[in-house]
């Protein structure tokens, strides 16, 4: 690592600089801030560790001073006593640390490494976004299972084929339509998405098909369908394995004859629609159970794209938080830069049941809650770190009520919390939520009431 030491003191230049050396640290030692700013000219260095009270120009104008010519260097203030509310202030200005005269060198070896793991951490991210650059569309990541998925994107996009793209909740199956679209012949024409299991099954059709004026209770007026919407572009359904048997039935026949029938009309439409569809459920079981057609089926997989769960790619994982990082600081106005070695194991440990969805929002979170430049563990959740997390403000009663009081209320705020995380997992949708639990949907719909009334 470059080092320059800014001090007027000739035992101090002398001493930092032999202390190190013996590290092997390239280390050049200047007495004043216009000499640095000259070798600094001459020469970029990452760390400048400085004097504060210096003539000419003092240690927090030589700080202005760097970090408008050289933002990426790390800047550390060297105090004597009494001087430390001005070094306080340093920090809120752009100093990385400081530390006050007179010090000892374990002092001075700390904090040199935390600036080299922070400019090891910078570099790594660096290398990451670069990496970033070579992804289909929106996907990241690079392992094997991954590179087969652009593999696939990139041979099936050019054409018309119909796609079905299956994975967990939360894996991206959406943005994967979203590329192939966007490197089609029909990227300049509509994109269309609609999740099948959003609706019931008499509000399905005609969402899809449209329907004609008097049609049923309601139709008022004539409605075209999001085959009609898509015409020349793409149409995606998501969980499409919640389709009801006659809607199947429908999507069979459109994509069979290339047109499609209004509800309460007889008159058919040509479209000219290439349809990606997704699902979390295993279609060929469902076929077995007769619960969606075979021939469907054979019509929706003429190509099939599998994406992988976070937790079978986990060298993605880092890839994908920086990626957020990025992202959300921005969003949120964070300058929060980088993961530290922590919260970088504590993400590839966990095993992430939400996939990247899961991922983005306990990033989000940790960007909003961060008080440093960086993310740590402790700015995860609690569940992902597995530390446990402190009481809330309505658990700390507890303590004052009787055992089966406090067994009751534990148990009602931990089925909220659960339930509340499901829902999240799978952007509120009751259906896909009751199967990942094991539920009918009508006992989670009840749960969930007796929750909002509580």
């Amino acid at each position: 690592m470059k080092i320059l030491i800014v001090d007027d003191e000739r035992a101090v230049r002398y001493s930092l600089t032999e202390l190190l050396e013996a590290r092997g640290h390239d280390v050049r030692a200047v007495e004043h801030a216009p000499a640095a700013l000259a070798a600094l000219e001459a020469e970029p260095a990452d760390l400048v560790l400085s004097d504060l009270a210096m003539p000419a120009m003092d240690g927090l104008q030589l700080l202005d001073e760097v970090q408008a010519r050289l933002p990426d260097a790390v800047f550390v203030l060297m105090t004597a006593h009494g001087d430390e509310r001005t070094a306080v202030g340093a920090l809120k200005r752009g100093a990385y640390d400081y530390v006050p005269k007179p010090f000892d060198n374990d002092e001075i070896e700390a904090i040199v490494d935390r600036v080299r793991e922070r400019l090891a951490l910078i570099a790594e991210n660096q290398r990451l976004r670069e990496e970033l650059a070579d992804r289909v569309g929106p996907l990241i990541g690079d392992a094997p299972a991954m590179r087969e998925v652009y593999r696939t994107i990139r041979r099936a996009a050019p054409t018309d084929a119909t796609v079905l793209i299956t994975g967990e909740s939360g894996t991206g199956k959406e943005l994967v339509a979203r590329a192939l679209h966007d490197a089609s012949r029909r990227a300049g024409r509509p994109f269309v998405a609609l999740n099948c299991a959003a609706l019931p099954a008499e509000l399905l059709e005609s969402e899809l098909f449209g329907h004609v004026k008097g049609a049923f209770t309601g139709a008022d007026r004539d409605k075209e369908g999001l085959f009609e919407a898509a015409d020349g572009g793409t149409l995606f359904l998501d969980e499409v394995g919640d389709l009801a048997p006659a809607a199947q039935a429908k999507l069979l026949r459109a994509l069979e004859e290339r047109a499609v029938i209004r509800v309460g009309d007889t008159r058919t439409r040509k479209v000219d629609v290439r349809l990606i569809a997704a699902t979390n459920r295993r279609l060929e079981e469902l076929a077995d159970a007769d619960a969606f057609r075979e021939d469907l089926l054979y019509r929706l997989r003429v190509v099939t794209i599998e994406m992988p769960p976070l937790r079978e790619r986990r060298a993605d994982i880092i890839p994908l938080a920086i990626h957020f990082l990025a992202e959300l600081g921005e969003r949120h106005g964070r300058a929060v830069r980088d993961l530290a070695e922590d919260a970088r194991g504590a993400l590839i440990a966990y095993d992430w049941p939400g996939n990247v969805r899961e991922l983005r929002n306990a990033v989000e979170r940790a960007v909003v809650l961060a008080e440093g430049d960086r993310i740590t563990a402790a700015d995860l959740p609690g569940h992902i770190t597995g530390r446990p997390g402190p009481l809330r403000p309505g658990e700390a009663v507890l303590a004052g009520l009787s055992y089966a009081e406090a067994k009751a209320r534990a148990i009602e705020t931990f089925e909220r919390g659960f339930l509340e995380a499901a829902l999240e997992r799978h952007d509120g949708n009751i259906s896909a939520t009751a199967r990942a639990l094991g539920l009918h949907r009508q006992s989670l719909q009840k749960m969930l009431k007796r929750i909002e009334d509580d």
